[in-house]
C-alpha cells in the first residue's frame, strides 16, 4: 500500500479517536481530580468510548510508524496538520459545537499549507 493511503487512514483513525475521546468525557462527565484520582482515572479508561479511542491511537501509530519507514519525514508529517481540519469539522457536525469564522480560516490556512507541501 502507498504511503499516503496508509498516511490517510492514520489521520481518519487519530480523528476517530478524538471523537470517540469526546463522547467518552460527555458520557463520563467533567473530570475534576480531586477525589481518588487513580479512581476517577480507572474509571475513565473502563469508558467503552475512551478504551475505543485509546485502541485507535494505537492503531493510527502503527500505520503511521509503517508509513514513516516508507517515506521521508518531511512527506509524512504535513498529514498530522488534516487531523486538526477532520476533528473541527467532526465537533461541528458530529458535536454541533459552534464554530466561529476564524478558526474556519485557520482550517483553510491549513488546508494551503497541506496542499503546497505536498506538491513538492
Amino acid at each position: 500500500m502507498k504511503p499516503a493511503w496508509l498516511l490517510l487512514i492514520s489521520v481518519c483513525s487519530a480523528t476517530l479517536g478524538q471523537i470517540f475521546f469526546k463522547k467518552g468525557v460527555f458520557v463520563t462527565g467533567e473530570i475534576t481530580l480531586r477525589e481518588s484520582v487513580i479512581g476517577e482515572l480507572f474509571r475513565l479508561v473502563l469508558n467503552p468510548f475512551v478504551f475505543t479511542a485509546m485502541f485507535l491511537d494505537v492503531i493510527s501509530t502503527i500505520i503511521w510508524l509503517i508509513a514513516l519507514s516508507k517515506t521521508t519525514l518531511s512527506f509524512v508529517y504535513p498529514f498530522a496538520s488534516l487531523i486538526f481540519v477532520l476533528v473541527m469539522l467532526s465537533a461541528r457536525f458530529v458535536f454541533l459545537e459552534p464554530v466561529p469564522t476564524i478558526r474556519y480560516v485557520g482550517i483553510a490556512v491549513i488546508c494551503v499549507g497541506f496542499l503546497l507541501s505536498s506538491l513538492a
